[in-house]
């Protein structure tokens, strides 16, 4: 089966051969609290901080998923109120579940067709954090994260979960990024990345939160010796290590997401088969690599229906576009003879 699903996805196919070696060298059964795991976790963070060309004053934390991450930033680096920005159902439910820890909680939505910046100016004034979704996955958009659209004294926390790995992220937009590693980095699902900036862990420090086991200052006290604060997916992790070492820099990854994304484009722009179109008509508004499609939902089960009797594995439509749109991966892990074996599909 070749999975086109916007996460979990299509893994590296050179995971196995990692798979094999972690094994082979015991990596898979190694103390977290050891030396040699010490040594693997350093390695990963700079091949991560070398590749992806992350600020050296940033630190790398490895949490259980992008959702948990939602978690941390409420628990540890809200003060009193935090301001989650969403145009689709992912934003919205970390929204709802910060509601949920801090009632003090400001949810702005925004339409589909327009940008953060021009909803920037509903942000209330008591506000210490602000949340974005820079890959909304619901829906293939994507959004330009700038700082200087909010105050100066607040924290701006992101998530990236779709495209952290597969196109350049501005770092130093924001004071924490986080994703998991099911979608662009090409590796099972069960293991998320957290990245943050000087003036996200001063906030930690500031409040000083040690109430919860996943508190930043806990995470950041081990992060200083090479260790976790839990028992972590070390098998993910060394993944992590050998992909990133392997793999272009994440600059030459973003120009061939960029290239893949304008075959998909032309494809879909001229094809006459499907009665689908773009659900995001905006080139500059899509996310590069996700892309949703909408249309009638006899034609979404049909397509559904062709492609896996094929082996192929389309995503099916989520939230409020549940029954009108499919979702198709534009990921690192897929080449252009996977885009080429599904567009061969769709065209018989």
């Amino acid at each position: 089966m070749l999975s086109f699903y916007p996460g979990p996805s299509k893994v590296y196919p050179q995971a196995l051969d990692f798979i094999q070696e972690a094994f082979d060298q015991g990596i898979v059964s190694i103390n977290h609290r050891s030396k040699r795991f010490e040594i693997l976790l350093k390695e990963t963070m700079e091949a991560m901080t070398a590749s992806w060309n992350i600020p050296p004053d940033y630190t790398i934390y490895f949490v259980s998923s992008a959702t948990e991450a939602w978690e941390i930033v409420a628990q540890s680096l809200v003060g009193s109120k935090s301001a989650h920005f969403y145009n689709g159902a992912f934003g919205k439910k970390w929204g709802q579940y910060a509601s949920q820890i801090n009632p003090n909680t400001q949810l702005i939505s925004f339409g589909l067709h327009e940008s953060l910046a021009e909803n920037a100016s509903q942000l209330a004034s008591d506000v210490d954090t602000v949340c974005l979704v820079q890959s909304e996955t619901s829906n293939g958009t994507g959004q330009q994260i700038c700082r200087s659209d909010y105050p100066t004294n607040v924290l701006i926390a992101v998530d990236a979960t779709s495209s952290m790995g597969g196109i350049v992220l501005p770092w130093e937009e924001a004071d924490v990024w986080f994703a998991s590693v099911q979608k662009c980095l090409g590796i099972p699902a069960g293991l998320g990345i957290m990245i943050c900036s000087p003036k996200a862990l001063q906030r930690a420090h500031s409040l000083n939160h040690r109430k919860h086991y996943n508190d930043i200052l806990l995470m950041e006290d081990n992060r200083k010796s090479f260790q976790t604060h839990y028992t972590p997916n070390v098998l993910s992790i060394y993944l992590m290590c050998r992909l990133t070492q392997t793999l272009p820099d994440l600059h030459e990854i973003e120009q061939e997401t960029q290239r893949k994304l304008a075959i998909w484009e032309q494809f879909w722009e001229t094809q006459k088969h499907w009665d689908l179109q773009f659900l995001i008509p905006e080139k500059a508004r899509r996310l590069p690599t996700v892309l949703a499609l909408t249309g009638p939902a006899a034609e979404i089960e049909r397509i559904q229906r062709v492609c896996l009797a094929h082996g192929i594995e389309l995503g099916k439509g989520y939230g409020e576009w549940k029954s009108n749109t499919v979702r198709i991966a534009n990921f690192p892990s897929h080449t252009e003879a996977d885009i080429q074996q599904l567009i061969n599909i769709l065209t018989l």
